[in-house]
């Protein structure tokens, strides 16, 4: 025992073993089969001890308390303290090693959350049990699967046949003093130690509720490896493994055992597998080579007969049973080698030996066997008394398993059909036994060994499937002497027997013709019913009759000669229509003959119960035409002995107003309660079944319909009131026949409600039929049951108990209540299923009078829906949460169906209060289940049918068609269906709409007490599911066969779910964590994601791709693109949520982007060529096409033609609803029947029709289905391509990743050369703008430098192609247009797009920078431009705005890249086709969609993007002057004088400041925008022939009040926008001055008004103390205005000389002419003129003084410091751009530059002022002051005291300008002594530039001396 590897033991190794196995078998691969061998030899130490396990010893003791352990997953742990205590208490209660004990102590502290209220030893025992159990079901499975023939198995398993023979050989230590055995040894000698185990619970017994619970547990897990240890031993000995020194041994257990219980009975029949006779086997079978060497072994001959006939057993029964197959054996083998004598035993003697065994009870010892086992399934009656003896603990430890009952019946067949056909030995017993009963007396009677081998024939065919007696039907020796019925009428075990042969089709045919020719036909058996109708007297005669009758009741003997000649007449008619038929034909009819002998008096109840099954029997529907005369016959002759009135129609009368039977109806009650027993009430509900239509096929209008319909009301109303509301007043004889009357209940219950269609009622075209048709549904007996069930809530509480009581029944439970189960939850589900019509539809038309006017329905008070009812029964909803974890399969299913239901349910779906259980309200049916008692076992239930593993389905559908409404024993793959359902549940619970916690979220495993949601430990159905997915993925690809691959449908359906998970706000943060950071979900799925569509096993057509075509279905395919979708979304939610920075970033990212190359690590037949990354290979998804197997050809429809198909169309899709299509079809049908259109010989051709449009229009189901979820899969691949570029791109390499996206674009452009759907185009186009978008943000890093130019201008052209390419949608082109557009910011970095926060574009003409692309694109867009250029201007002038955005973005993108007149004939079409005039003049037809946009409430802002948009590409376009004068003859400046939007102002009933700002934002843009384009046309026009001077003065004139008010706005209210808007109204105004009349422009009327507006607004913006301290100016923003200022001021003083003109700068004094006064405090000052220079004068110093700071930091090698880089991203420096050396010299020129000429345009205002005020001061008394002589003018004018005098008035001028001049001075001495950085001055001032500079200074310091030096002299 040493050899345990107990550190690595792990209590899952098992169930992951089976799991493996069942994979293996389903779908085998090469990885799969790889994982089980790995896993067999990880097990096989154990497989070999099987049960037996190390026991506790002190030395190991001593060193688990000395030595720490260490464990498989290389932990270390020390044992002590809690843990030791632990450990000692395990090893002492089960006896085990102190070091296993450890061990399991650890694992059963990590189990303990499954476990709740148990300590650790307990949990311990679970484990350790569960262990051993899966460890021999592995076990048996493995055998069983592998000890096959060779023909089943394959040869793909020969390595693990193999492998399993060293097993079964392989000797071990069968315990102390035991010596060493192999697998079977182990077996005998454990079955022993767990008996001598399971006696010790028994005498130690239990010492309170939890320790009997254990108890009990302990107890059946011992018997459980018992029974499955006989079953290995079975397989071993069927499959002829089994020794010759092994049967010796099994033979001497035997010899000795005490005990006749199942377990015992399988090592019996082990044995009668092994010597099975020769002559019966087959030479291909594995036992025949193991008998016939036995055949010669003359030593194992006699040692196993000496045991078997010679030595004395402790069971000398058990021997007899064991000498009978012996003797077969032995007889057989003389007849295979007569040299078997040897032994010393003859045939004759060993014919003696069995005569022998059959005298000492061996039939009637097996027969015993066989009874117990069908008692304890429920096939038989149990003896009550035997029950109520024996104790509960003692019925489980010698309990029987249900899976060994195939062997152990097919052994016993074996035998008795060998005795069967032995010549002469039935015949003998026979003989003897009638020669006996001839010779002794009646005191003794004689032996019956014949008539108990007819018994234990017939209990062992009873338990056989039908049809298993076929061989005995062909057996002339048996056949020969059992129907030999000489001696008179055979007795009831002949009966038996006959009833047991004769089931199945097959049996039941041969019965029929064999029963004929004897002398018992069936001709006798309705004469031996007639004698007795003759003679006896009947309880009901509706005719009066003078016939002599008895009154002595049948004999007994007559009785059971007639139950067992009728039972044989009911089995041979139910499984014969043949036989039917023809007993149909005879005279008189039977079903007449049978009623009247059931009226008959002094039957027995059992045998008219036995006579009304054979009636059921007939009355049983086979489809065949003569089905509707014989439920006519029946019901005639039913209900004339039944009613005193039988043609009385109760359609419409309730159940008070029916009359009550009478006959034997009545009798039957007061007789059935006397005896406490009731069986013809039975037999009465299962005939009334069987007159209900069969639910799987429409009934056809028979002319007894109305007969029928009474008959089975008042049946119905009498099963209801009758039977099933009494249930708990009756006695019942004993607890079964309870069960066996609801078992017949039930089932008619539940065929009532599934006959039970409305289908017609919701499917009727004409809406006057409804009536007819609702009133027609009301007469049926499953409206009396589900109104019943609705409005009676006796009736419920009654079904509520019953299935309170069948679901607490013990495990495993009786068939029968196993039966009544099922069918109350299939009960249940109807009812829910249709409630909603029944209710809301059929009880409301039938209560409306103008639809039902005769009988006019009343609603009953206590309706209420199933919901409501189950809320008054809470247990049977945890009930039925409870057994989904059922190990029967329909049970579990339909609880899973009805638990679902409840989900969806209104009223459980609903928030509830439970109170001391919840802080806050929670979904009800969560509550319900998640605070009861059982919430972990129905959480555990749930997971355990997720680990469920079988072969998949392929039409799941289809299957729950057939488990919900047909016969659910008959589906193989219910667990697949459960699966399936379950995830349904989980995923319909965890929708986006749903926002409280749920049953979903109960199940997943989330905690509702807790305040974050998060999810619980231990195992839950997410954990499951995520296992599944993880399963066979990891991040180096996969590793072995994944979900997807096995089981698509659910794979794809749990990928949903995780994404949803993932995505909803109450789980997203706890699932992300955990599956990121446990199961690197996202990583492993993706690089093991599947690159093709999965085969499946019964392909309906084939997924075609590039590279081959795939067997697979349409339901396949879809599950993989979902699967693929579902994955890919979750991957994009992942890496959106963690930003690019998960835990798994980098994984996703090399997976997604990095094909496979030749240096990976790939299998040879994996590795096929260099495949391409991830996100390029998907593409070719969309790529597969479905073609269908067959295709049929079209055919004109001849019935349906006039069939309105489109009402079952879906409005959005080419998709149809097949179910109610197919149920208007039928409709359709029937209303021609109705109509008399077609003929009956029309059906079948009609009915043929239908199936071809429903298999047509399936097809064109599929093929939606299949665009669908291509074009869901696109989406989510648009997706992660989007996040993925933008998060995870950065960690590819960068050499790679320009690769990665010219071949990503490559694969994109390749697929749009083709015709795909718009969705897809869409989809695929907008990818193209990602893809571009990146690769651009990529190449704009190279700043133009070794750019692929070639590629580029090749994948440009492909783009344009794509963009002109007939079929293009508008949203796929503008996803093409914003590529283009993308593109273009290569060739030039002009702004091609309009930001809310700053202007279009400067007011100074673009020069793009050139690029080495410039020419190439020029190039391919000259070619292609007779066709793009049109298609996008007509999408720019469509009416929707959808798009308009990208295509004038993308006009002015062409536009800018044009570096002259000649490159602009790529815009040639533009001109030519007149869409420039279109463009201007749609500005005033968009003109109320864009004052819509400046509204309050806009219903969208389309309108103004477009707008931005449009004014962005007209400025590009007026950049040039041949631009700006096709603008000019559009009409530019006349459409915006007639646009109202200019004066645009917030609407005052706007009261949100936050809505308001919007607004006045969105107007100030509008206007900014506006008077950009226009000063970019101006200014394109300045100085040329025609300045468009007059159309600007228009507009200026036409908006006169705006404009001036937002001068006067400007001066009071200082904002950015505001001065933005100035700035752009003055350099209007500076352009277009200089055509203005000299008096205009001071006339207030005129031209004036703007005049003075601007020299106010300036007087404001010169000063800097005026706007220094308000919050929103900003410097950069003022100095850009002044510079503008002083430009219009400028031009405006060009005319400004001496004596003539106007001066724009005032000086306070009252001027000579008296014509200045309107200048007075307006207009900037001269003094403000000359602060204002020293201003810039200092600002030139510090923008100098910075530069050198950080030029001297930078050549230093040092960092700037935040302040000096905040000060060089201010707007009029670097703004966004990359700080390099190069961008900040030229940010420093442009500043300085801007301020020198600012200073220019200063000093020259200055001087020109000067002057004229000096000139204007002299008067007309002196000569005028000249530029070229100042300091002569100047001082004659000072040295004249009298002309002083004379121009007195002219003093305060003077006075004025010497102070100007004095402050003048000083500043132009500034200017000279400024030390301004030489490099910086040199570029900011050209030679030209910098001389006119000079000139100014040195003058005006001229004229400043003058004006001081006149001063001081008159001082003087």
């Amino acid at each position: 025992m040493s050899s345990l590897p107990i550190a690595e033991w792990d209590a899952s190794l098992f169930s992951d073993l089976q799991h493996l196995l069942t994979r293996v078998l389903s779908q085998p691969t090469t990885s799969t089969l790889r994982k089980l061998y790995g896993k067999l030899e990880e097990a096989q130490p154990w497989l070999l001890n099987l049960t037996q396990l190390p026991g506790p010893s002190d030395a190991d003791k001593q060193h688990i308390e000395k030595n720490p352990i260490q464990l498989s997953s290389g932990t270390t742990v020390h044992v002590a303290g809690d843990l030791l205590n632990t450990t000692n208490t395990i090893s002492s209660a089960l006896s085990l090693s102190q070091h296993l004990s450890a061990v399991l102590a650890l694992q059963a502290e990590e189990q303990r959350f499954q476990y709740p209220s148990r300590s650790a030893p307990e949990v311990a025992v679970y484990i350790l049990y569960r262990w051993q159990t899966d460890m021999l079901d592995f076990l048996r499975e493995l055998l069983r699967t592998v000890l096959a023939s060779e023909e089943e198995i394959g040869g793909a398993f020969e390595p693990l046949k193999e492998w399993v023979q060293q097993l079964i050989g392989t000797r071990v230590s069968l315990g102390q003093g035991k010596g060493e055995g192999a697998l079977v040894d182990s077996i005998m000698v454990q079955l022993d130690v767990l008996q001598t185990q399971i006696d010790g619970l028994l005498k130690t017994g239990p010492t309170g509720g939890g320790d009997y619970d254990l108890l009990k547990f302990r107890v059946e897990a011992l018997r459980a490896e018992q029974n499955k240890l006989a079953s290995i031993l079975s397989i071993v000995a069927e499959s002829g493994n089994l020794g010759r020194g092994q049967v010796v041994r099994i033979l001497k257990w035997l010899k000795k055992t005490d005990r006749t219980d199942g377990m015992v009975a399988m090592v019996v029949a082990s044995l009668f597998a092994a010597w099975k006779p020769l002559e019966t086997m087959d030479a291909s079978d594995l036992r025949y080579d193991v008998a016939e060497d036995w055949c010669h072994d003359i030593k194992f001959l006699k040692i196993a007969s000496n045991l078997i006939l010679q030595e004395q057993w402790s069971v000398p029964r058990l021997r007899e049973a064991v000498k009978l197959a012996w003797a077969l054996f032995y007889l057989s083998c003389l007849k295979h080698d007569p040299s078997v004598v040897q032994t010393g035993i003859d045939a004759h003697q060993m014919e003696q030996f069995l005569l022998e065994a059959v005298a000492g009870e061996a039939f009637q010892f097996t027969q015993e066997f066989v009874v117990s086992i069908r008692r304890e399934r429920g096939w038989e009656e149990v003896d009550e008394t035997k029950e109520a003896n024996t104790d509960s603990l003692v019925k489980i430890a010698i309990a029987s398993d249900v899976s060994n009952d195939a062997f152990f019946f097919a052994q016993l067949q074996d035998l008795v059909d060998a005795l069967a056909g032995r010549k002469q030995f039935l015949r003998t017993l026979r003989n003897k036994e009638e020669d006996a009963a001839v010779r002794r007396s009646q005191a003794t009677p004689p032996p019956a060994n014949y008539q108990a081998f007819l018994s234990l024939l017939a209990a062992i065919y009873k338990s056989l499937p039908p049809d298993s007696a076929d061989q005995l039907w062909d057996n002339a020796t048996f056949l020969g002497t059992v129907l030999d019925t000489r001696g008179g009428f055979p007795g009831p075990a002949f009966w038996d027997v006959l009833a047991a042969i004769s089931a199945g089709p097959s049996c039941s045919a041969k019965s029929y013709e064999k029963l004929k020719d004897t002398r018992l036909p069936w001709t006798a058996l309705f004469k031996f019913y007639q004698h007795y109708i003759d003679i006896m007297p009947h309880i009901y005669e509706p005719i009066k009759t003078t016939r002599n009758t008895s009154l002595d009741p049948m004999p007994h003997d007559e009785v059971e000669i007639c139950k067992g000649w009728t039972n044989v007449l009911t089995t041979v008619v139910r499984w014969s229509p043949a036989a039917r038929g023809a007993l149909l034909q005879s005279k008189p009819h039977p079903l007449q003959v049978l009623f009247d002998f059931l009226n008959c008096e002094n039957l027995p109840l059992d045998l008219k119960a036995v006579v009304l099954n054979a009636v059921t029997a007939f009355c049983r529907r086979t489809g065949d035409p003569i089905d509707e005369d014989v439920l006519s016959k029946a019901v005639d002759a039913y209900e004339r002995i039944t009613f005193r009135d039988p043609n009385l129609d109760t359609r419409h009368l309730d159940a008070a107003r029916i009359p009550p039977p009478s006959g034997w109806l009545a009798k039957m009650e007061y007789s059935e309660q006397d005896a406490s027993s009731y069986p013809l009430s039975r037999a009465y509900i299962d005939f009334l079944t069987s007159l209900l239509p069969d639910p799987t096929s429409p009934e056809p209008s028979t002319t007894s319909r109305n007969r029928l319909i009474n008959t089975l009301r008042r049946g119905t109303f009498y099963v209801i009131d009758g039977v099933l509301l009494t249930l708990k007043s009756r006695r019942y004889a004993r607890d079964s026949a309870r069960w066996e009357v609801i078992d017949s209940l039930t089932a008619f219950f539940e065929k009532a409600l599934l006959c039970f269609n409305m289908s017609e009622l919701l499917n009727q075209a004409n809406s006057r039929s409804i009536g007819p048709i609702a009133i027609a549904l009301s007469e049926e007996p499953g409206f009396i049951v589900l109104l019943r069930i609705l409005s009676d809530a006796d009736v419920f509480a009654v079904f509520a108990s019953v299935l309170d009581n069948a679901s607490a029944a013990p495990v495993p439970r009786p068939s029968i209540v196993n039966d009544v189960l099922l069918r109350i939850l299939r009960i249940y589900h109807r009812v829910h299923d249709i409630q909603l019509v029944f209710v809301d539809v059929l009880l409301l038309t039938l209560s409306d009078p103008t639809r039902n006017p005769t009988n006019p329905f009343k609603r009953p008070y206590g309706l209420q829906s199933l919901d409501n009812h189950l809320l008054a029964h809470l247990s049977n909803i945890n009930a039925i949460a409870l057994m989904v974890g059922e190990d029967d399969a329909a049970i579990s299913y339909v609880s899973v169906k009805i638990i679902s239901a409840l989900s969806r349910s209104p009223v459980f779906s609903r928030s509830d209060v439970f109170r001391g259980e919840y802080t806050s309200s929670v979904n009800r049916l969560a509550g319900i289940i998640d605070a009861s008692d059982d919430s972990i076992r129905i959480q555990q239930g749930f997971c355990r049918k997720l680990e469920s593993e079988d072969a998949d389905v392929e039409d799941l559908e289809s299957a729950e068609d057939i488990a919900l409404h047909g016969d659910i024993q008959s589906l193989s793959s219910l667990p697949i269906v459960i699966r399936s359902t379950i995830l349904d549940l989980l995923v319909e619970s965890t929708t986006a709409d749903t926002t409280s916690p749920n049953l979903g979220h109960f199940l997943l495993g989330y905690d509702f007490r807790h305040r974050d949601f998060v999810l619980q430990e231990g195992d839950s159905c997410l954990h499951v599911i995520l296992r599944q997915l993880c399963e066979g993925t990891e991040l180096s690809g996969p590793s072995g066969d994944t979900v997807i691959s096995v089981h698509p449908l659910l794979a794809a359906k749990s990928a949903q779910l995780v994404y949803q998970l993932f995505s909803h706000p109450l789980t997203g943060r706890s699932t992300l964590s955990y599956a990121t950071s446990v199961t690197g979900f996202s990583a492993r799925q993706l690089a093991s994601f599947p690159r093709r569509c999965p085969e499946a096993a019964q392909p309906t057509g084939f997924a075609i791709t590039f590279d081959g075509e795939v067997p697979t279905t349409a339901e396949t395919l879809v599950a993989y693109l979902e699967f693929q979708r579902w994955v890919l979304s979750s991957a994009a939610l992942e890496t959106f949520t963690y930003d690019g920075h998960g835990a798994s970033a980098d994984h996703v990212a090399q997976t997604l982007f990095r094909g496979a190359t030749e240096e990976e690590d790939l299998d040879e037949d994996e590795l096929i060529s260099q495949s391409p990354a991830l996100i390029i290979d998907l593409l070719s998804s969309i790529d597969v096409q479905w073609s269908e197997e067959e295709n049929e050809d079209d055919r004109a429809l001849e019935f349906y033609g006039g069939f309105d198909f489109d009402q079952y169309k879906r409005a959005d899709a080419d998709w149809w609803d097949l179910e109610g299509l197919s149920k208007g079809l039928k409709g359709f049908q029937r209303q021609l029947e109705r109509q008399g259109a077609i003929t009956t010989a029309s059906t079948r051709s009609m009915a043929a029709e239908a199936e071809y449009v429903i298999r047509r229009l399936g097809g064109k189901n599929k093929e939606t289905d299949i665009s669908i979820a291509k074009g869901n899969f696109l989406t989510a691949w648009n997706e992660i391509l989007k996040v993925s570029l933008a998060m995870l791109f950065k960690n590819v390499a960068e050499e790679q990743q320009e690769i990665v996206l010219f071949d990503l674009l490559d694969a994109l452009l390749l697929r749009l050369e083709t015709d795909l759907a718009p969705g897809v185009l869409d989809l695929l186009c907008e990818s193209v703008l990602v893809t571009m978008t990146t690769l651009i943000n990529i190449l704009l890093e190279l700043e133009g430098v070794n750019l692929p130019t070639d590629r580029l201008a090749a994948t440009l052209a492909r783009i344009i192609d794509a963009c002109v390419r007939p079929g293009t949608t508008e949203s796929s082109r503008g996803n093409l247009y914003g590529t283009i557009t993308q593109y273009l910011q290569l060739v030039s970095n002009s702004p091609v797009s309009i930001a809310d926060d700053q202007s279009v574009i400067s007011t100074d003409t673009f020069a793009g920078a050139v690029s080495s692309l410039t020419r190439p694109t020029l190039t391919v867009l000259a070619a292609k431009k007779e066709r793009l250029i049109p298609i996008l201007c007509r999408d720019a002038m469509d009416d929707r705005d959808v798009w308009k955005t990208e295509c004038f973005a993308l006009l002015g993108g062409i536009a800018s890249i044009c570096q002259s007149e000649r490159d602009r004939h790529v815009l040639l079409p533009l001109k030519q086709n007149g869409y420039l005039p279109l463009f201007v003049r749609s500005i005033k037809e968009k003109e109320i969609a864009l004052q819509e946009c400046l509204s309050p409430e806009p219903e969208n802002l389309h309108a103004y993007w477009v707008f931005e948009a449009k004014v962005a590409f007209l400025m590009t376009l007026a950049s040039t002057r041949k631009g700006a004068e096709d603008l000019l003859d559009a009409g530019l400046f006349e459409m915006f004088a007639t646009c109202g939007f200019i004066s645009a102002q917030t609407a005052e009933e706007v009261m949100d400041e936050a809505a308001a700002a919007d607004i006045v934002a969105r107007q100030h843009r509008v206007l900014v925008c506006s008077l950009q384009l226009l000063s970019r046309v101006l200014s394109s026009l300045h100085r040329s022939s025609r300045s468009g001077a007059g159309h600007a003065l228009s507009f200026l004139n036409a908006h006169r009040e705006s404009v001036l008010g937002l001068l006067r706005e400007s001066q009071q209210f200082i904002s950015r926008t505001g001065i933005e808007e100035t700035r752009l109204v003055v350099s209007l105004l500076a352009m277009v001055v200089h055509k203005v009349p000299s008096d205009d422009l001071h006339s207030p009327t005129g031209f004036g008004a703007f005049h003075l507006a601007a020299l106010a607004t300036a007087a404001r913006f010169f000063d800097k103390d005026s706007w220094t301290d308000d919050s929103s100016a900003e410097e950069s923003q003022i100095l850009l205005l002044n510079q503008v200022f002083l430009a219009y001021l400028c031009t405006a003083t060009t005319g400004l000389k001496a004596g003539s003109g106007h001066p724009v700068f005032v000086t306070g004094a009252q001027r000579s002419n008296g014509n200045s006064s309107r200048y007075i405090a307006s207009a900037p000052s001269l003094h403000m003129a000359v602060n204002f220079l020293s201003d810039l004068a200092e600002h030139v110093q510090d923008v100098s003084n910075q530069y050198e700071l950080i030029t001297d930091r930078i050549q230093d090698g040092g960092e700037l410091d935040d302040e000096d880089v905040q000060k060089l991203r201010s707007p009029d420096m670097l703004g966004d751009e990359p700080l390099s050396e190069d961008a900040i010299k030229a940010a420093f020129v442009s500043k300085s530059q801007t301020l020198f000429n600012m200073i220019e345009s200063l000093l020259l205002l200055i001087w020109r002022h000067l002057l004229f005020y000096a000139n204007d001061a002299r008067g007309n008394l002196l000569d005028p002051v000249r530029p070229n002589n100042l300091s002569a003018s100047l001082g004659s004018f000072a040295t004249s005291q009298a002309q002083l005098e004379a121009s007195r008035s002219g003093a305060g001028t003077i006075r004025m300008l010497e102070r100007v001049a004095g402050s003048l001075k000083g500043t132009l001495v500034r200017l000279d002594d400024m030390e301004v950085n030489l490099e910086l001055r040199r570029s900011a001032t050209n030679a030209k530039g910098g001389a006119y500079y000079g000139m100014l200074v040195r003058r005006l310091k001229e004229l400043t001396a003058g004006l001081s030096g006149s001063t001081g002299d008159n001082d003087e």
